[in-house]
């Protein structure tokens, strides 16, 4: 793993650090400790991360001018701050965790099972999802998403008003910062069960899934047991 520390107190990052190659061990390759809002994203821009860990007051800077920004990045982030009453707010735009100040090693061997579990959900749920478009960071609200479909290794939203969204996301990643809501029905697709119209097999063996403006999608066998049992008890 590549890890981003955005931390503004030397001893703090140099703790995180410490934690982060103690739990990670060797599959730890770099940890880049950044104090600035301005360096943080310039060494974005240059570098290829898999894990931010980010500070939210960084000497006065709020780090939620970055975090708009991030989030439209593939990797994960999560908040490292004493400011816990912003976790709920946090969420809300797809953070993977937050840690609240004073810390320690296993609150983030906790984050970092889950991380590397690809299974773990929010403690909260994620309202606001992030894409860059002509060098501009569009933010759309997930209720405006009928459904996700893989596009090698990004995934593309596909709105309700018949628009798409380009996220910098794989599939994996997306699937862990979603509400449960959403439901992975197939390797390449996932959709808001509020959107499913109908499901079933044809003659074929296939399994298709019917969306409420008669979207038709492929549908995992396994997936395809899971509906039959929650819809027809």
């Amino acid at each position: 793993m590549n890890i981003l520390i955005v931390e503004d107190e030397p001893p703090i990052a140099r703790d995180i650090e410490f934690i982060c190659r103690e739990v990670l061990k060797d599959k730890l390759e770099t940890v880049t400790l950044q104090g600035t809002l301005s360096s943080a994203k310039k060494i974005i821009m240059d570098h290829k991360f898999d894990l931010c860990l980010l500070d939210l007051n960084l000497n006065g800077e709020n780090g939620f001018s970055l975090l708009e920004d991030i989030t439209t990045e593939s990797f994960h982030t999560v908040i490292v701050s004493a400011y816990t009453e912003k976790a709920i707010e946090a969420f809300e735009y797809g953070v993977f965790d937050f840690i609240a100040k004073p810390f320690d090693r296993p609150r983030f061997e906790k984050m970092f099972n889950r991380y590397f579990s690809q299974t773990g959900k929010n403690e909260a749920t994620t309202k606001y999802l992030s894409y860059r478009k002509k060098n501009e960071t569009h933010i759309i609200n997930i209720d405006e998403i009928h459904y996700f479909r893989a596009a090698d290794t990004y995934v593309l939203a596909e709105l309700k008003n018949g628009n798409s969204a380009l996220l910098n996301k794989t599939m994996d990643r997306l699937e862990q910062i979603l509400p449960d809501r959403f439901l992975r029905i197939h390797r390449s697709y996932i959709v808001d069960i509020n959107s499913i119209n109908s499901f079933g097999h044809d003659a074929g063996g296939k399994y298709k899934l019917y969306l409420k403006d008669n979207t038709e999608l492929p549908l995992n066998r396994k997936v395809y047991k899971e509906l039959s049992s929650r819809f027809h008890k």
